[in-house]
């Protein structure tokens, strides 16, 4: 089967079919205008008309038969019609447009290949003897001169002619079609190739499209050349603007960027180095990079290839890591502390109850030992959180509801010693009823360390949102949003270590508290604070779960 691209001649030769009867029609009319031939010029309109008729046919028939190689046939053949017309029209066996023939020859040649050329040459050579044995055996006259006497053609002659003219045609035809086929064979060979460069291409694409990793590829001077998808999506550009841009003005370096990274890769293959980056959406990242030289199949330097990563996750797993370690060794430090101080200061505290009953109310003793129980009282509550942080007890899971848990501690809340008439408690529980499996004594005190800070960020009162959505895919969503001061981000960092208090009042240990029983449930804390636009603090609950998880003191925290 012929290839598309073989016969996108078929409208081309229709139009030059057009053009060239055109230019007959109007060259016959100039030459009757100017000339007044004797012999009439009648033969050469109908011609013309003739052919445009078949155009139009051949313009209909190309809605059904489009591209195909027996429409092409179909129209030579019209074609040699046509000549044989004009070979007639001209002097039959004396007319100089014989060599017409060879025209439509060479065109079957090319568009239909060698069988093609072959099977037209047959039938112009049978078309053109057919049109010489009518004359000569007086079937039809000699145009123009008219009567059936003739011109000078005897037998030797006409056979002279049939076989000089089927000599030719074969000729032709077999020269023309060698050059065909050879240029098909070309053809579909530098197709094949074209397709598998371009699925090669293709392939090569769609490798540096999947993989996560950014790529940019840059000059020696570090004008960018190439990106794929990811490094889009890190850097939040698009790669038509990052194409052209400076790799040095992309990641903000200074002066002699490229010169150090150049000089590193004198020594070695690959440079790596780690850099904070501010994406297009100002969000900051820390990306990690390795760099190398782009070279061709010949070795020639032709610029560097930057690979990199968002390492802003891994980043903060080492962190959080980190504080995991220290916060560990923190807690067995805090729970071995706390058995040594609490049975002393017991009996301290016990003492000095015993010593007061002798004393004189107001005397100046007397304060001083209330100030000794105060103080008693408040190292024992200290020691009793650093007890409940570093030793927890017993975990005991229940399948509760958690709306009816955040409401029973809410109106607890309402009265403790930090909420004020300018508070308000505004609750949202999605659905009503969220059924969850939870240690319910450690929620209730996670929800009430929580809310207690809330209440604390907002001295002089504000709203303070609780949300409950249980909705989500396998989790559970509660969220206190207060409208308090908020925090920096180095605060937020920090925010879940023991004794780092935001509070003048309090040990500090409440959201590293709330950190270990989150932990225990498998669940995850974000914080979300700006300084002054309040803070939030979600916590995020698998729904159900089997066993508690032992974790070591620290803080799961997003910052945003």
């Amino acid at each position: 089967m012929m290839r598309d691209r073989t016969l996108r001649p078929v409208m081309s030769l229709m139009t030059y079919r057009v053009v060239v009867i055109t230019t007959l029609l109007i060259s016959t009319f100039i030459i009757e205008l100017v000339f007044h031939p004797e012999v009439p010029l009648r033969a050469f309109y109908v011609l013309g008309a003739g052919t445009y008729v078949l155009t139009l046919i051949y313009a209909v028939l190309y809605r059904t038969l489009k591209e195909r190689p027996v429409f092409m046939a179909l129209q030579l053949c019209g074609d040699l019609g046509v000549v044989t017309g004009l070979i007639y029209a001209t002097g039959g066996s004396e007319s100089p447009l014989s060599f017409l023939y060879l025209i439509v020859i060479i065109t079957a040649s090319l568009v239909l290949f060698r069988r093609g050329g072959f099977l037209i040459a047959v039938g112009a050579w049978v078309l053109y003897a057919l049109l010489l044995e009518a004359i000569y055996f007086r079937v039809l006259p000699v145009y123009p001169r008219g009567g059936m006497e003739g011109a000078d053609l005897s037998e030797h002659r006409v056979l002279y002619l049939l076989f000089a003219h089927l000599f030719s045609f074969l000729v032709v035809a077999y020269l023309t079609s060698h050059v065909s086929e050879m240029l098909r064979k070309t053809g579909e060979s530098l197709e094949a190739r074209e397709n598998d460069l371009a699925e090669l291409r293709a392939f090569n694409e769609d490798i540096l499209t999947s993989i996560n990793s950014g790529l940019i590829t840059t000059t020696l001077s570090g004008r960018i050349t190439y990106t794929n998808r990811a490094a889009c999506e890190i850097t939040g550009h698009p790669a038509s603007s990052l194409t052209g841009m400076e790799i040095s003005g992309l990641l903000q370096t200074a002066d002699g960027f490229l010169e150090e990274v150049g000089r590193a890769l004198e020594h070695f293959n690959r440079h790596r180095f780690e850099r904070e980056f501010t994406a297009r959406d100002g969000q900051a990242r820390f990306l990690g990079f390795t760099a190398s030289i782009l070279r061709n199949k010949e070795g020639v330097p032709l610029g560097f290839i930057f690979i990199f990563q968002d390492l802003t996750d891994i980043r903060a797993l080492e962190e959080e890591v980190g504080l995991k370690k220290r916060m560990a060794a923190l807690g067995e430090m805090a729970a071995g502390m706390a058995h040594e101080l609490r049975n002393p200061l017991a009996s301290i505290s016990g003492s000095v109850q015993f010593l007061r009953r002798d004393l004189p109310a107001g005397s100046s003793q007397a304060e001083l030992m209330e100030i000794i129980l105060k103080e008693s009282r408040r190292l024992d509550q200290t020691i009793r959180d650093f007890l409940l942080f570093a030793k927890p007890g017993p975990f005991t899971a229940e399948q509760v509801d958690l709306a009816a848990l955040l409401s029973d501690s809410l109106k607890l809340l309402k009265n403790s010693e930090e909420f004020r008439e300018s508070h308000r408690v505004l609750t949202q529980f999605h659905p009503e009823q969220i059924p969850v499996r939870v240690d319910p004594n450690r929620m209730r005190q996670v929800f009430w360390n929580l809310s207690k800070n809330a209440l604390k960020a907002m001295p002089g009162g504000g709203t303070l949102t609780v949300k409950a959505l249980g909705e989500m895919d396998q989790q559970v969503l509660v969220s206190f949003a207060d409208e308090g001061e908020g925090m920096p981000d180095s605060e937020v960092e920090k925010n879940f270590q023991p004794f780092h208090g935001s509070f003048h009042h309090g040990t500090g240990l409440g959201l590293a508290i709330v950190y270990r029983i989150v932990q225990e449930h498998l669940g995850r804390i974000r914080v979300k604070s700006r300084r002054g636009a309040g803070t939030e603090i979600q916590i995020l609950l698998p729904k159900s779960h089997a066993e508690p998880r032992r974790v070591a003191q620290g803080g799961t925290w997003t910052a945003y």
